[in-house]
This record gives structure tokens, C-alpha cells and sequence, in this order.
């Protein structure tokens, strides 16, 4: 009999591939009213409401630059409608042309004509659009919170940490040099469910071949990686690595996404007492669907060969398969000033181990989860996740795990 545990990983599979599905309804939607409001225009080219129609659909399905046009031509006509010179700018803000929106942002605010709403995101776009010109850029994240893990009564702490810094290098495609630093801390920790601390740092030239909010984007990159593993029993696992990486990354358009990453590296792995040097290849490739500005499903497909310089040929290969929604939305509460956001990801990973002589230990982990960030000011939030854990390894040993955690964190 099919256990309930694996009818419910099957029904949150079907689900999130029913989510494009109703994406794709909805921008359809937009689409064919935005078709029939294209329509009327044509007849009527000068009627503005039907400009401003036009726009907002456009906005709604991301199609920046059609909406930037239509409200250029709008403003040529009524050039004190302060509303749609707010729209229009921050079309361009989106496209990442921050020089030009940051005209229009001028502009609307020497007006005079703005409401209190309308200055208040004036002002912030203002703000953001100075901070995306400055030479230098540092943005990141901290949150630091409980985990408790059902199956084995146990909790922790779990905490991340990211930290990016970008230097613009000049030129008219907007390229920088990009540095990041993450930290994660998991924990509690279970037989194949170890307690893992991991801290990465990423530094490289990102590159921009067109000069818009589209085409590809490029990144040679040098990484370093520190990783310790405790299994619950005193054996500690500690990992150092290096890699020369590439990565890729194409917005096609305002839906679709396509990236990359591929890398070579060499570390030296510590375990009881004794350490040995290992080489590694990764691989990941991945598109994201954007149906809208609120939603976005992601898809990775992710390889990993790993080879032991231990003198027995030992070696272990991964393959991850990875699907992730994420949602944004209103809540209607005026006194909270940021948009939450739902998220929910599932994954399965197969891994064999083994040397010379065989195979040795081959298993597959899967698991799904969701969870939910509640924005209580601009910066600060909270954020709940579930997770239902599982490996089940070749002697048919199941290790099951349910996580719940709770964070309190901040951007910046």
C-alpha cells in the first residue's frame, strides 16, 4: 500500500506543476485584454484613458518597454499628469535605466501635484535609484532563529547570512564586480541529517553583453568554500575547497529566464584525524518562468562528480532535480509597508558512493517544504518554514525527518 508519506510528496509534486499551468492562464488573460485594448487604440491613438489601459496591463504582464513608450506618448500629450510621469518612471527603474527614471522621479517631484502616497514612493524609488548609480553597492541579508525536528525531539539554531558587494567598472553595459559571502548553520542533526555549518565566498567580474534589462550576463569566478559536518556521533567532517567557475545568466524577456553554472575545483577533506585531497565538478542548469511580478517557479537540474585522492579510487556522484514558487502579495494591512511573500520548493537527490573495487553505499534523499516571510517594516521580517525530510539509502534503511523553524531577520 502507497504510504501517506509518499501520497502527499506526490500530491505537492502535481500541485507545483499545476502552478505554470495557471500562471499561464493568467497572463493569457492579460494578455488578450491587453490585445483588445491595443485594439480600441488603434482607433482612437489619442484617447488617454486608454493609453493608461494599455500601460498598466503592460506593467502587469512585465513588458516594461511597451509600457514606457505608451506613457512617453501619453506625457507628450498631458505633460503635467504627474501620475503617469510616476508610472513612467518607474517603468524605466525596471528596466534598469536608473539615469532616465531618475529624471522623471525629478520631475514629478518639483510638481508639486503629487499626493502624500505618491511623494512617499517617489522619494524611495529616489532612493533606490541612487543607491543602484552609486560606484559601490553592498546589500544582505541576516536571520537568526530556532529549528525543532519532530521524528527526533531535538532543536537548534539556524541562522543564514548573506552579504554582496558589487563595484561598477565603468563602461556602458553596466558591469561590475561582483563579491559574495554566505554563512548557513542547520542544526539538530540526525544519522544522515548532519548538522552542517557552510561558508562560501564568490568574487568575479559579472558582464553584461547588451546594455538593457534583457541579454546575457556572464561570470568568470573564483570560489572558496569552508563546509564541517557533524553526524551526531563525534565524527566531524571538515571540507576546504577552491573553484574557478563560470556562470550564465539570460533574461530572454519579461518571463523567461535561462542560467548556468559550471565549475572545477580541488579541497582537502578531514576526517577522524586523517585528511586527503579530493577533486570536483559541478554542474547546474536551470529556467525561471515569471508569470507576473508577484510569482516566480524556478527549475534546477544539478550534477556533481566528486574523486578522492585516497589511494582506493573512492568517488561519489550526485544528481539534484529541484522545483521552487515563490508568491508575493498584499496583505491589506496599510501599517505594514512591504508586500509578504509564500514559497514552497520540493527536490530529490540520488547519490552513489564508491571506489575500485564497486559501488558501496548508494541512497536518495527527497523532501519538500514551504514557507512564509512576513515583512513588519521595510527591512525587518519573520519567516516560518516546514520541511519534510527523507533518506532512504541501497540496505533500505529510512531515515524520515519533519523540520520546523522560525527566524526573525533583516535586509539591508
Amino acid at each position: 500500500m502507497t504510504s501517506i508519506r509518499t501520497r502527499c510528496a506526490a500530491a505537492l509534486l502535481a500541485a507545483s506543476m499545476v502552478v505554470p499551468v495557471a500562471a499561464s492562464a493568467q497572463s493569457g488573460s492579460l494578455d488578450s485584454q491587453r490585445q483588445a485594448v491595443f485594439a480600441q487604440l488603434i482607433a482612437s491613438p489619442a484617447d488617454r484613458a486608454l493609453m493608461l489601459a494599455y500601460a498598466r496591463l503592460s506593467v502587469q504582464m512585465r513588458d516594461f518597454e511597451a509600457a514606457a513608450a505608451t506613457l512617453e506618448r501619453f506625457l507628450d500629450l498631458d505633460p503635467g499628469n504627474t501620475a503617469a510621469r510616476v508610472e513612467l518612471a518607474t517603468a524605466y527603474f525596471a528596466l534598469g535605466a536608473y539615469g532616465v527614471a531618475q529624471y522623471h522621479l525629478a520631475a514629478a517631484a518639483a510638481s508639486g501635484g503629487l499626493t502624500a502616497e505618491q511623494a512617499e514612493q517617489v522619494a524611495r524609488y529616489r532612493a533606490e535609484t541612487d543607491a543602484r548609480q552609486a560606484p559601490h553597492q553592498i546589500t544582505g541579508r541576516i536571520a537568526l532563529g530556532q529549528s525543532w525536528a519532530r521524528e527526533t525531539d531535538q532543536s537548534g539554531v539556524f541562522g543564514t547570512a548573506q552579504l554582496d558587494w558589487r563595484f561598477d567598472m565603468g563602461g556602458p553595459n553596466a558591469n561590475d564586480w561582483l563579491t559574495q559571502l554566505a554563512f548557513s548553520r542547520y542544526s539538530p542533526d540526525e544519522i544522515g541529517f548532519d548538522d552542517r555549518q557552510t561558508t562560501r565566498l564568490r568574487s568575479g567580474p559579472e558582464l553584461r553583453l547588451t546594455g538593457d534589462a534583457y541579454g546575457p550576463r556572464l561570470q568568470p569566478y573564483l570560489e572558496l568554500m569552508w563546509m564541517t559536518e557533524d553526524d551526531g556521533f563525534g565524527f566531524v567532517r571538515d571540507d576546504t575547497s577552491v573553484a574557478l567557475g563560470f556562470a550564465y545568466q539570460n533574461p530572454h524577456n519579461a518571463f523567461w529566464t535561462s542560467y548556468a553554472d559550471v565549475q572545477l575545483g580541488r579541497g582537502e577533506r578531514e576526517r577522524f584525524g586523517f585528511g586527503v585531497d579530493f577533486d570536483f565538478h559541478e554542474v547546474r542548469l536551470g529556467l525561471a518562468y515569471r508569470p507576473s511580478r508577484d510569482t516566480r517557479i524556478r527549475g534546477t537540474l544539478g550534477w556533481r562528480d566528486e574523486d578522492t585522492d585516497d589511494g582506493f579510487g573512492a568517488y561519489e556522484t550526485a544528481t539534484t532535480l529541484r522545483l521552487e514558487a515563490l508568491h508575493g502579495f498584499d496583505t491589506g494591512w496599510q501599517a505594514l509597508p512591504r508586500r509578504w511573500e509564500a514559497r514552497g520548493w520540493v527536490q530529490r537527490q540520488e547519490v552513489e558512493q564508491g571506489d575500485r573495487f564497486g559501488i558501496f553505499n548508494d541512497f536518495t534523499d527527497t523532501g519538500y517544504g514551504l514557507g512564509l516571510r512576513a515583512f513588519v517594516t521595510d527591512a525587518l521580517f519573520l519567516e516560518a518554514r516546514g520541511a519534510r525530510l527523507e533518506r532512504v539509502d541501497g540496505f533500505g534503511f529510512d531515515a524520515p525527518e519533519t523540520i520546523y523553524s522560525l527566524q526573525i531577520g533583516w535586509e539591508f
